[in-house]
């Protein structure tokens, strides 16, 4: 039969393991929400006076859409991309002397967003009508650059650009999950090692009778 240490142990695994399970299986669930709504840019290479676009569907006007930029030097390596031919070069260049613009325009054709970068950047905007909205990242400077860039509707905001506290539920869940589970695993320690010790005393004990 199992000491009352190991039985705490296993709950507490068990709880443990439950709260990883429920936190991955939010965070997956939330990724693909916004993948199906959204667009992720991973690492695209931008000449120099070249440009980059793409667009999402936006059905439900009720929440923002947020825009996440982030960039770096493409020669970072020493290797960059020549925008006559298209063939690899040695280069140096500074992230410093980066410089983007980002444009944002719904299905008309009107412009929601429009910014020079210099940094990375977020922001958030009101789509205007449902329809095509279409991202444009454009390289302004003389060096080539690699971009990524999150662009799709912001759901854990709603209308009020307040955040929607239960689309996080899940994950609170599964932290307060793994939290317990942590804590029963570090009692189911402390009561393993104290019966433990009750068991060899008790060994000693006898053998002194």
């Amino acid at each position: 039969m199992l000491q009352r240490g190991y039985i705490i142990l296993i709950i507490g695994a068990a709880l443990l393991i439950s709260g990883v399970v429920v936190s991955v299986f939010w965070a997956d669930s939330f990724a693909s929400s916004f993948l199906r709504q959204g667009l992720i840019l991973n690492d695209v290479a931008i000449p120099p006076s070249g440009s980059a676009n793409n667009t999402i569907q936006v059905t439900d006007i009720s929440h923002p859409i947020a825009l996440q930029i982030r960039f770096e030097s493409h020669s970072g390596n020493g290797i960059s991309v020549n925008s006559q031919n298209g063939q690899a070069n040695t280069t140096t260049s500074n992230n410093n002397n980066i410089s983007l613009r980002e444009v944002v325009r719904d299905s008309n054709g009107r412009i929601l967003s429009q910014n020079d970068l210099s940094k990375q950047f977020f922001t958030t905007f009101k789509p205007t009508i449902p329809g095509t909205y279409t991202l444009v990242i454009a390289n302004l400077g003389s060096n080539p650059v690699r971009v990524g860039a999150l662009f799709g509707a912001a759901t854990f905001v709603n209308e009020n650009n307040k955040i929607n506290i239960n689309l996080f539920t899940g994950v609170i869940a599964g932290l307060v999950l793994i939290g317990i589970g942590i804590i029963t695993l570090i009692a189911g320690i402390i009561i393993v090692i104290l019966d433990r010790r009750k068991g060899t005393r008790g060994k000693e004990s006898i053998a002194t009778r």
